[in-house]
């Protein structure tokens, strides 16, 4: 491995965390149901509890409240336990991310965004190919579905193996070159050139 190869490696470590945290984050806003926390720490929203505001880590305590709440609220909906998982993720606790987003999977076998978290959560754990398995699972499932091909390309570049990672985001890039993650696709293919051999 050359110089460029590895100082690629080195950029991709380090850009790994804070695109992947963007990565999970961006789940469909329109598929879920509003997560609500009694805080002063947050802005009212006129009522009595304030909106967790999807991306920002609650406080231990909060979460804590939050997810018990969820859970003993709808103790049998999919979307809860992919809440309680994306509130686990953000948190950083990706082993009870993985739990809770397998649950979700479990109740809802087509929640194409779990998948994708799911593979993003066992990422972070060291474990990217069992990551790449359920993020495949999702594309399977939807192939059309932008945001797994660009996190397939991501686990994949972190892996090291830059031109399946690149065709993985020319498909996220085709699918809406529009979108949010079709510009990210753009920009990881304009930054991750292959090299001539």
């Amino acid at each position: 491995m050359g110089k460029k190869e590895i100082v690629l490696v080195v950029v991709l470590i380090v850009v790994s965390l804070v695109v992947g945290v963007l990565l999970g984050r961006v789940r469909d806003v329109s598929d879920k149901e509003d997560i609500s926390i009694p805080s002063s720490s947050y802005e009212d929203r006129g009522g009595s509890e304030a909106q967790y505001p999807v991306g920002q880590v609650p406080a231990a305590q909060d979460a804590t409240a939050l997810i018990q709440r969820i859970l003993k609220e709808r103790p049998n909906d999919a979307k809860a336990f992919a809440q309680v998982g994306d509130i686990y993720f953000d948190q950083h606790k990706f082993n009870d991310a993985i739990e809770h987003y397998k649950k979700a999977i479990a109740l809802e076998p087509q929640d194409v965004d779990s998948y994708n978290d799911l593979g993003l959560s066992y990422h972070y754990t060291g474990r990217s190919d069992e990551g790449l398995k359920y993020v495949e699972e999702g594309i399977q499932k939807n192939p059309n579905y932008q945001r797994a091909w660009l996190t397939k390309g991501f686990i994949l570049a972190i892996k090291g193996n830059i031109p399946e990672a690149r065709n993985a985001w020319e498909k996220a890039y085709k699918i809406d070159p529009n979108s949010d993650v079709g510009k990210s696709s753009a920009s990881f293919l304009a930054q991750y050139q292959v090299s001539p051999k």
